[in-house]
């Protein structure tokens, strides 16, 4: 037994002494270790005055410190390092080690006494978020329909840097052997534009951030047999809204849904009605986020899991009209050789929303009679062309009075022949008197 013992003494010596020394070293990791009068502990470093439009990009180490050993009764928890960020600046830069120490203890040394610090701008970022769904389901189910998000946009807040490689978030769901649909929560995977992970430098720093950074999965899954029609929202109405005030438009978040059931009887179906929405009394736009129960569905036939269905309605001031007064009446596409008369100012009646109506002027408006191919004359009822302002109706444009004239001179023939029929002189009464009495003595 003692030949065992003494056998290789010298290596048997050599690897306690290696173990005593590799066990105060382990230990000197999370406590002060005393070595050679010395006392090194490791400690955090944390940054101060850290700009709050910048961000950390680089490794944060640990600090390794050396103090007095003389020094009784510390523990790691009352030490830690810092650097000082008050005049950082975008890019990499070496910053001084500073200690926080109990008072009365003295620092030997500060290793790394200074750190490399890279920081970024923090920009903000909405991306998709895009499904990345494992398995099949089960054997003769399939997933129909929509698969619903939500939210399906997330805000990402990180590094410009970083950022900039981001194209989408993803969420993951593993749907194998499922016979119904799903419903979880997911936190959101970050990934640049070839797929890869986005993670910080350093593990402990969140350098990117969702909000939110869970996202809601609804995946529905039937039977294979089954059909799906996506149909159109008819919303209807009960009620009246407040005096002076009407349903301007209604609107529906989505506009159209998905109806899984029979074939048969989702072939008769154009669209899907929903209502009544009460509007009774309304003075301001709704928002109502339809009961689904409430809507009627033709026998053998459901909306997918988790479908929502939001109306919106729109309520503004009645109708109302105005007739806007001395517009001008231009003249367009006047013959050449002809002149038109000018046409006195006119008055037109329109009709609209009272914030469209109200502030307009004559200015707002062109009207104009179009005389292409028209022959000189007097056209008493022409009718005139007309521009007016988008948002508004036209309900009454008073017909004009338009006279065209020739700019050409009178044919020269014409007014000789007429000058030599003024000039024969024409017999009066005593001239035809003397030919009578001259007539009678012949006889």
């Amino acid at each position: 037994m003692r030949d065992i013992l003494r056998r290789n003494l010298g290596y048997k010596i050599i690897s306690v002494v290696l173990a005593i020394i590799f066990w105060l070293w382990i230990t000197s990791l999370s406590q002060p270790t005393s070595l050679f009068g010395k006392t090194t502990i490791n400690v955090p470093l944390v940054t101060y005055n850290q700009p709050p439009n910048l961000v950390i990009t680089s490794n944060i180490p640990p600090i390794t410190v050396q103090i007095d050993s003389d020094n009784k009764g510390i523990s790691v928890e009352d030490f830690y390092a810092y650097v000082d960020l008050t005049d950082a600046v975008v890019g990499e830069k070496s910053y001084p080690v500073q200690m926080h120490a109990p008072e009365g203890v003295k620092i030997e040394s500060i290793s790394p006494s200074s750190v490399v610090i890279s920081l970024d701008t923090v920009k903000d970022k909405i991306v998709p978020v895009l499904l990345d769904i494992t398995g099949e389901p089960a054997r003769g189910y399939e997933i129909k329909g929509e698969i619903i998000l939500e939210p399906s946009v997330v805000n990402v807040r990180g590094p410009a840097s970083i950022l900039d490689k981001l194209e989408s978030v993803t969420v993951e769901a593993n749907v194998t052997g499922m016979k119904q649909s799903v419903r979880l929560a997911r936190p959101v995977i970050f990934k640049d534009i070839k797929e890869v992970g986005l993670f910080a430098p350093d593990p402990n720093l969140e350098s990117l951030n969702a909000f939110p950074d869970t996202v809601e999965i609804i995946i529905p899954i039937y039977p294979k047999d089954t059909a799906s029609k996506t149909l159109p929202l008819r919303v209807t109405t009960s009620g009246q809204p407040a005096e002076g005030m009407m349903v301007r438009s209604i609107s529906t978040v989505p506009s159209q849904i998905q109806l899984i059931g029979e074939a048969e009887a989702l072939d008769e179906l154009q669209y899907l009605n929903v209502g009544p929405v009460d509007v009774s009394g309304l003075t301001s736009d709704k928002i109502v986020d339809f009961p689904i129960d409430q809507i009627e569905l033709p026998e053998n036939t459901v909306l997918p899991e988790g479908t929502r269905i939001t109306v919106i309605i729109d309520i503004g001031p009645s109708l109302t009209e105005k007739t806007i007064s001395d517009i001008p009446v231009n003249i367009r596409n006047l013959p050449e050789g002809l002149t038109a008369e000018s046409i006195p100012p006119i008055a037109i009646t329109v009709n609209g929303y009272p914030e469209i109506v109200n502030p307009l002027t004559a200015g707002d408006f062109s009207v104009w009679v179009d005389v292409a191919n028209l022959a000189p004359g007097t056209y008493p009822n022409k009718a005139v062309l007309w521009q007016a302002p988008t948002g508004v109706t036209v309900v009454n444009v008073p017909s004009v009075r338009l006279v065209l004239k020739s700019t050409e001179p009178e044919n020269t023939d014409e007014n000789q022949e007429e000058t030599a029929n003024s000039s024969v002189e024409q017999p009066d009464e005593n001239s035809y008197d003397n030919l009578n009495n001259l007539a009678e003595q012949r006889i």
